[in-house]
């Protein structure tokens, strides 16, 4: 009976290695890990130029990437400062993308950017920020509110500080006075 039971031990021990050694895959097998290699909550990041803030980044929630990407899945706030301290311009989105090796920045959903000195505001749902060209940019609907005028159209280039605009295709031009 002894003979028999190590003869059992034996069997199973031999049928757990035979079949369950060939579900273990070979690594170059694996699927590459795409995904984000860090997490971040509650950021408040802020930039500077020659010992001078120039932008500060809010977020509640930022992933990194391997590539350099940096994603904003619950939205983003940036304020972009004068030399002298003072805020020139905001801009907050309910999502962002940095693409890191190309430094330029997609945000959408609700994209709402004003002009702190100029009290002008666009509202649209894409814009592209490419800070290398100190530029922002779109090719979806827009509106712009000025002291006294709504301007509507698709497309629009301004400098990032949008202390000027361009719309592409001027829609609609209302009067605030009337």
């Amino acid at each position: 009976m002894k003979t028999n039971f190590i003869n059992f031990i034996f069997l199973l021990v031999y049928v757990v290695f035979t079949f369950g050694c060939n579900d273990i895959k070979d690594e170059s097998e694996m699927p590459e890990y795409e995904g984000p290699i860090l997490e971040l909550s509650n950021i408040e990041s802020f930039y500077s130029d020659s010992a001078i803030v120039r932008l500060k980044l809010v977020a509640p929630k930022q992933y990194e990437y391997e590539n350099n990407d940096r994603e904003f899945i619950d939205g983003i706030y940036l304020e972009f400062y004068e030399k002298d301290g003072s805020i020139s311009s905001t801009l907050e989105a309910n999502y962002c993308y940095h693409y890191g090796n190309e430094d330029r920045w997609r945000a959408f959903g609700n994209v709402i950017v004003k002009n702190m000195v100029n009290y002008e505001q666009l509202n649209t749902e894409e814009l592209f920020w490419e800070p290398k060209k100190e530029k922002v940019y779109t090719d979806k609907f827009v509106r712009i509110e000025t002291d006294g005028e709504i301007y509507t159209g698709e497309g629009m280039e301004a400098p990032q500080d949008f202390s000027y605009w361009r719309i592409n295709n001027l829609r609609a031009v209302i009067s605030l006075d009337e």
